[in-house]
């Protein structure tokens, strides 16, 4: 609900601010800033998304942009969702929660399809924002560089999730520990999928995801730092954000994922390789993975 001065400032926009700020509460980068580019712009449905080069897309960021200086809308620095616009004290602002407000929501809309255990749910949450709905996209989509196959993306997303898994089980919140983080995650020569590093599989995107992959970790430190936003309540509030699924690979569903899919297996699959996918998916040959993918295992 806008207050009085929200609603004013609102009103006094341009028609075409309106509609923005009424249609776009996210910006992502890349192919989806493309397709909500051509959306956004009168007449540009006609046009095929391809054709939309990064001209447009950064002159729809700073019309955008400049809804801030109006004073409508806050703009949250995040690789997860882009540049956020959003009304001014969002109840979406999760900078605002409690730790009891974070487990509440999180059992009420996430916990029977992700389970009671929040933690993963949080890392995996960060998986999104620092890596997978990143650039990381526009690397790997057919209408981007289509430089990543899916089963290079299915080993790198995993060997990502162990990283903030691993993070967060330590629950150290300092800000050495985030910049270490941010390191890690971002190094070069990171095995991120078989013998790809990170660069590698980024190619000429690298740079710019490395730059968003900081600024997330920034984002996530800076939650952090109040006395009372310890790992505890990051772990609660971080989990009820992001587009997290149940049977990705170290959540409840996984195991099931993967006994119904041996279980369709044609040839069968050996034992060690269906307990390398509970356990440990990433350290297959990404070129299996990939074929796995294709008969439909699933993936993140």
């Amino acid at each position: 609900m806008r207050s009085a001065a929200e609603f004013a400032v609102y009103a006094a926009l341009p028609v075409e601010y309106r509609q923005l700020v009424d249609v776009v509460d996210r910006f992502p980068h890349g192919v989806q800033a493309r397709r909500i580019a051509r959306m956004a712009f009168p007449g540009m449905w006609e046009i095929d998304e391809a054709d939309i080069d990064t001209g447009v897309v950064g002159t729809l960021r700073d019309r955008l942009a400049h809804l801030a200086s109006a004073g409508f809308v806050a703009i949250e620095r995040s690789s997860e969702y882009g540049d956020i616009y959003r009304p001014v004290n969002s109840p979406l602002d999760m900078a605002t929660w409690t730790v009891e407000q974070g487990r509440e929501y999180y059992a009420v809309r996430h916990a029977e399809r992700c389970g009671a255990d929040q933690l993963p749910a949080a890392a995996y949450s960060m998986v999104l924002g620092a890596w997978r709905t990143t650039l990381i996209e526009d690397a790997h989509a057919g209408d981007g560089l289509n430089r990543i196959s899916d089963g290079e993306m299915f080993a790198a997303n995993v060997a990502a999730f162990r990283i903030m898994r691993g993070f967060l089980t330590a629950a150290d919140r300092s800000p050495e520990a985030w910049q270490r983080l941010a390191h890690t995650l971002a190094d070069p020569e990171r095995p991120a999928a078989g013998r790809r590093t990170v660069a590698d599989l980024l190619g000429e995107h690298y740079a710019e995801w490395a730059a968003d992959c900081a600024s997330a970790v920034r984002y996530y430190a800076g939650l952090t730092g109040p006395a009372e936003h310890d790992m505890a309540w990051f772990i609660a509030v971080k989990s009820c954000f992001g587009a997290v699924s149940g049977n990705w690979f170290g959540m409840p569903g996984w195991a099931g994922v993967v006994e119904a899919f041996a279980g369709r297996a044609d040839p069968a699959l050996p034992d060690t390789v269906r307990n390398a996918l509970l356990t440990a998916p990433d350290g297959l040959d990404p070129a299996e993975l990939d074929r796995y993918v294709r008969a439909g295992i699933g993936t993140l």
